[in-house]
């Protein structure tokens, strides 16, 4: 990726006229001028999403307005499938005005069958993550019934569309609130996916248990317990890759799971810090020693803890990863972190007193604090 490239710029002057050519080809009588000057002239000051959604707009006034027809139209445009097992690179961003236009103008009860073929054939070249969501909200049972379907789909991408697309909390996108609340439809149809041979669908499974795990970690608890009994790498693999929600709140019941002993020898010395202040936009170090009290090896999943100061005086924890270590018996293991208050898009930081503490297999050791100024 080239230096200072925008994201959003994917939509760009150059894939609105590949659009625009591929339609016309399909249909000629379709106003390909006119299709481009309604987008390009705008596309400047907008975002990645609302560039998606201003093509998707212009698609549905240049097209033939019976659905339809117009999905047709734009099946037609479509290239050969990829046979990979991931999509990368931003060849793919070409589908998602149309996976857009399914959405928004395909969610008539008689064209529900007619959008679905729509997503499948998008997602095997791009995704319908997102595209799905409103399909599920709209006809639940109807949606679910393909899912159920779609989930021994031979496309490792029509697959992962299962998962992905029922996640209560996918990024960029709208919650499904009614799976917030009640994510049982969401575990049953991932019971479909476990043993599934790509990575990619089973990343996707652990992603979907991780999001429940966040609102619901006694169900997502039981589901991988069951799920631990099965003789199978994969499964294995999503059990420990959906745990990371759990594990850093420190849950008993996964630390075992997983082979962390939750009754521990060991004691956490020398926990110090490098300054006892530290400047916005800098950097502030932190060490310490875990050593064992015990005659045997250990296993331990070493995390810390930051309590950021907020806007409101009060601090609130947050859990980093730190490593996953086996403790010699009677043995020592030294750490060294550096922590960073660079400005960052996802965080804002305060002044006040912050504190550290060492997280090992959910318990809480030592605390250490300093002042963070401007």
């Amino acid at each position: 990726m080239e230096e200072g490239f925008l994201f959003k710029n994917v939509f760009n002057p150059e894939l609105v006229a590949r659009m625009g050519n591929r339609i016309k080809v399909v249909l000629p009588l379709f106003d390909e001028e006119s299709f481009c000057k309604s987008i390009v002239p705008k596309l400047e000051p907008l975002s990645l999403s609302e560039r998606s959604s201003l093509i998707c707009e212009s698609l549905q006034k240049h097209l033939p307005k019976e659905y339809k027809k117009a999905i047709k139209i734009l099946l037609s445009t479509f290239d050969q499938v990829k046979e990979t097992s991931e999509i990368t690179g931003f060849e793919g961003f070409y589908f998602m005005p149309i996976a857009k236009y399914v959405s928004v103008y395909g969610l008539e009860k008689e064209d529900f069958d007619v959008s679905m073929n729509a997503l499948i054939e998008i997602t095997k070249r791009f995704t319908s993550e997102d595209a799905i969501r409103p399909f599920i909200r709209k006809y639940p049972k109807q949606t679910f019934k393909n899912l159920y379907k779609w989930s021994a789909d031979e496309n490792v991408h029509v697959r992962r569309l299962v998962s992905e697309g029922t996640r209560p909390r996918l990024p960029w996108s709208s919650v499904l609130r009614e799976f917030i609340d009640n994510p049982k439809p969401v575990l049953n149809i991932l019971e479909e996916l476990k043993q599934d041979p790509e990575l990619y669908v089973r990343r996707s499974v652990a992603n979907n248990l991780n999001d429940i795990a966040k609102d619901h970690p006694q169900l997502v608890v039981k589901t991988l317990k069951r799920w631990k009994t099965i003789n199978d790498k994969g499964t294995q693999w999503i059990i420990s890759h959906a745990s990371r929600t759990l594990l850093k709140q420190g849950l008993s019941e996964v630390l075992e799971l997983l082979g962390y002993p939750i009754t521990l020898k060991i004691s956490v010395d020398n926990l110090v810090l490098s300054h006892a202040e530290c400047r916005m936009g800098d950097e502030i170090e932190f060490s310490f020693e875990l050593v064992s009290k015990a005659t045997e090896e250990q296993n331990l999943m070493i995390d810390f803890v930051v309590h950021y100061m907020k806007a409101n005086g009060k601090v609130s924890p947050k859990v980093f990863k730190l490593s996953k270590k086996k403790l010699p018996a009677e043995g020592k293991l030294s750490f060294k972190k550096k922590l960073s208050f660079k400005a960052i898009s996802t965080r804002k930081y305060y002044e006040g007193l912050h504190e550290i503490e060492i997280q090992v297999n959910g318990k809480r050791y030592g605390k250490v604090n300093f002042e963070l100024i401007n």
